[in-house]
C-alpha cells in the first residue's frame, strides 16, 4: 500500500529525512493537500515513538504543521494530535493518543511564572512563544478535568498589504491622522493579519510612534521608519483599558489593540480618537451594519444618543473579511464588505437608522465601499471561488444569488 494512504481525516507519517519548509499560516504558493484514502486497519503505519522530553516533542508536533502548511494543532487528553488545513481538521493517527503527562509537559514548558497565575485563577491563558523562528498563538484551558492546548502558527515575519492582496484602500486608510477602523469577523478570518499588514504598512512609509496592546503578542514588529511599543496583557500591562488610558500620556500617533471586549474598550477608543489618534481594532460581527448595532448595544438605552453621536464622527472604516478556499484548493483569498465613513453614513448612525446602511453601502460602490454579496459574487465571476461557496458564505443569499445572475455566474 502507498504510504500516502492513510485514514479518512488522517495524515501519513513524515518521512525521517523530510526537508524542512519555510512557514506560512496562509501558504502564498499552491500546496499540496495530503492523500487521504480508507485502508484496511492492519495496514496501518504503527505508532512511533516519541521523544520523552517535552520540548522536543512539541518541536516534533509543531514541525508537522509546517510540513502540511496546516494553521491550528489541537492537543487534546486521549486523542492523536489533530491538525487543521485550511478548513479541515485531520488526525495524525501514527501518533500515541495524549495523556496528562504529555499534556501538563507542554504547558509547563510553554507557560512562565505569570502564566500559570492566570492559568490557576481562570483555568485559561493565552500564550505568544517562539520555536526555531517560528511564532505561535497558543491557548491552554481545561476540558473534562484535563488540560488542551490549541496552537496557532503564525507567519515568519509580518506581510504586507500587497502580498496579502488586500484591497489598496487599506493605504488610504491608514493614511488618516485619527478615528477608528474596526476589523470585523469572528475568530479565524485574518482579522490580526491584515491588521498586522496595515500597520506595517505604516512602519514602512512613516515616522509615526505605534503602540501595540495585544493578549498575546502575535507579531512581532521590526522598527523601520516607525518605532514601536508592544504590550502584552499579563505582562506589560494590568488591563487593556489602563493601558489606553495611559497610552495618551505616551505620544503615540497609532493605537492598536486586538478586540473590542467591553464599554469601557468602546469609550477608549472613540476618546483617543478624538484626541488625534488613529485606532485599530477588531470586534466578532458578521457585517457592517451588525457591527455598529453590537458597539451601540452595549450601552445602556440612556447612553446609546451619546454613543451613537461620538461613533459617527469618530469611525473611519469597518471592514468585514471572510477567508475562502479557492476553487484549485491551493490557498485562501479573502472577501470584504467595506463600510467608510461619509455624510450619509454619519447621518445614518447619528439618526439611528442603521436598517439604511446597506443601501448607503451600495449605492457608494464608486468610492471604495461594497457589500460582502458584491465581492463574493465577482470572486465567483472570476472563478476564484465556486458559486456554491459565495452562496455559503454570504449574509444575504437573495442578494448574492442577484449579484451573480447579473454577471451571468451559472449557479
Amino acid at each position: 500500500m502507498p504510504e500516502n494512504q492513510v485514514p479518512t481525516g488522517a495524515i501519513s507519517p513524515i518521512p525521517a529525512t523530510a526537508p524542512s519548509q519555510s512557514v506560512q499560516a496562509v501558504p502564498a504558493q499552491p500546496v499540496s493537500i495530503p492523500t487521504v484514502s480508507t485502508p484496511a486497519p492492519a495496514q496501518v503505519s504503527p505508532a512511533i515513538q516519541v521523544p520523552d522530553d517535552a520540548e522536543k516533542y512539541l518541536e516534533m508536533l509543531f514541525d508537522l504543521m509546517v510540513k502540511y502548511d496546516s494553521s491550528d494543532i489541537y492537543l487534546t487528553y486521549g486523542e492523536e494530535p489533530s491538525i487543521r488545513i485550511f478548513w479541515e481538521t485531520k488526525r495524525l493517527q501514527w501518533v500515541p493518543k495524549l495523556d496528562d503527562k504529555a499534556l501538563n509537559g507542554f504547558a509547563d514548558f510553554m507557560m512562565n511564572d505569570e502564566d500559570r497565575r492566570n492559568y490557576e485563577a481562570n483555568l485559561a491563558a493565552d500564550l505568544g512563544i517562539s520555536m526555531k523562528g517560528r511564532r505561535y498563538r497558543v491557548n491552554v484551558s481545561r476540558q473534562r478535568d484535563h488540560m488542551m492546548i490549541v496552537a496557532r502558527l503564525l507567519e515568519e515575519k509580518v506581510p504586507t498589504i500587497d502580498e496579502r492582496h488586500l484591497p489598496q484602500i487599506f493605504k488610504q486608510l491608514i493614511q488618516k491622522t485619527n478615528g477608528v477602523i474596526f476589523m470585523v469577523w469572528p475568530t479565524g478570518s485574518g482579522k490580526s493579519t491584515s491588521l498586522a499588514a496595515m500597520v506595517e504598512e505604516i512602519n514602512m512609509t512613516k515616522a509615526k510612534h505605534i503602540i501595540t496592546i495585544e493578549d498575546p503578542i502575535e507579531y512581532i514588529f521590526e522598527p523601520k521608519k516607525s518605532i514601536f511599543e508592544q504590550k502584552q496583557l499579563g505582562k506589560d500591562i494590568t488591563s487593556f483599558g489602563s493601558a489606553m488610558k495611559y497610552a495618551l500620556r505616551q505620544r503615540p500617533d497609532v493605537i492598536l489593540f486586538w478586540e473590542i471586549r467591553d464599554t469601557e474598550s468602546v469609550r477608549n477608543a472613540i476618546a483617543l480618537a478624538e484626541t488625534g489618534h488613529l485606532v485599530m481594532t477588531t470586534i466578532h460581527s458578521r457585517s457592517a451594519e451588525q457591527a455598529v448595532n453590537k458597539i451601540i448595544s452595549m450601552f445602556p438605552a440612556d447612553e446609546q444618543p451619546q454613543i451613537r453621536n461620538q461613533l459617527s464622527e469618530n469611525m473611519t472604516a469597518i471592514i468585514v473579511q471572510k477567508l475562502i478556499r479557492k476553487v484549485d484548493g491551493s490557498w485562501m483569498v479573502p472577501a470584504h464588505e467595506i463600510l467608510l465613513n461619509n455624510i450619509a453614513v454619519e447621518n445614518t448612525i447619528r439618526e439611528n437608522k442603521l436598517n439604511q446602511i446597506k443601501n448607503v453601502m451600495y449605492t457608494n460602490r464608486n468610492i471604495w465601499m461594497q457589500l460582502l454579496e458584491d465581492h463574493l459574487a465577482t470572486l465567483a465571476e472570476q472563478w476564484l471561488i465556486t458559486p456554491e461557496q459565495a452562496m455559503s458564505n454570504a449574509n444575504d443569499l437573495d442578494h448574492v444569488k442577484r449579484e451573480m445572475q447579473s454577471k451571468w455566474v451559472q449557479f
